[in-house]
């Protein structure tokens, strides 16, 4: 049997099951598991099949998820960032508000992340997004902590030496929404300089499940800026 696996991130089981339709007559196999929309997906064919036609369907498979493959293997998010972090030689700092310190978390299991990892901020209060972070009252007032200028701002409190990259989250993971906004509503914001791009997302789900979701894609938005090509999504 020939066996590769690939990493994506930002769909759901069914939906990574759908695209992989068109796939159906091409003798490879497909197993597909998903959590909180962190996925892998196994591919298996007969060394009948051949190498040659195994990777031709495979480099298809990579085109259809182009925006959501994030490692042609069985690596974790936290680990492809710890490695891309260490060979940018990039200092991050986390500023985490509905995630409560989950992406901060799972970053820190890596080892030797500290030389790359300076800090992460649970900024669940409007009043600590002011006081840690410098998020504007008037940013608050207008717009909302749920809110993309909220996400940004966070971000560039979070950058200053030795910081060079920030990440933030802010959003509602229920089960009310606030602010006249919906449940599942949340925005994440990665970058430093002036290159700070902020993403708008809705995640279904119960309480943990959005967090979960919030965590993984922040995570997966970190790593393809490290990749250099957060623009493409």
């Amino acid at each position: 049997m020939i066996n590769e696996s690939v990493k994506l991130c930002g769909l759901t089981q069914d939906e990574i099951l759908k695209r992989l339709e068109r796939f159906s007559d091409s003798g490879v196999n497909f197993c597909v598991t998903e959590d909180c929309l962190d996925a892998k997906i196994v591919m298996s064919a007969p060394k009948s099949l051949g190498r040659l036609k195994f990777e031709q369907i495979k480099s298809e498979v990579y085109n259809v998820f182009s925006d959501e493959v994030y490692f042609a293997g069985d690596a974790s998010l936290q680990e492809i960032a710890a490695k891309l972090l260490k060979m940018n030689s990039r200092v991050l700092a986390v500023a985490e508000s509905l995630t409560g310190g989950e992406i901060c978390s799972r970053l820190t299991e890596i080892s030797g992340i500290s030389e790359n990892f300076y800090e992460g901020i649970v900024c669940y209060n409007k009043s600590s997004k002011i006081s840690r972070l410098g998020v504007s009252n008037g940013t608050l007032a207008r717009q909302g902590a749920i809110s993309r200028q909220t996400a940004y701002e966070m971000v560039r409190g979070l950058v200053r030496e030795p910081v060079d990259i920030g990440l933030a989250t802010t959003g509602l993971a229920g089960p009310r929404g606030d602010e006249g906004k919906p449940v599942g509503l949340v925005y994440i914001a990665v970058g430093g300089g002036d290159f700070i791009p902020v993403f708008e997302r809705r995640f279904e789900g119960d309480r943990n499940h959005i967090r979960g979701c919030a965590a993984n894609v922040a995570l997966f938005y970190l790593v393809r800026y490290l990749k250099g090509d957060i623009w493409h999504l």
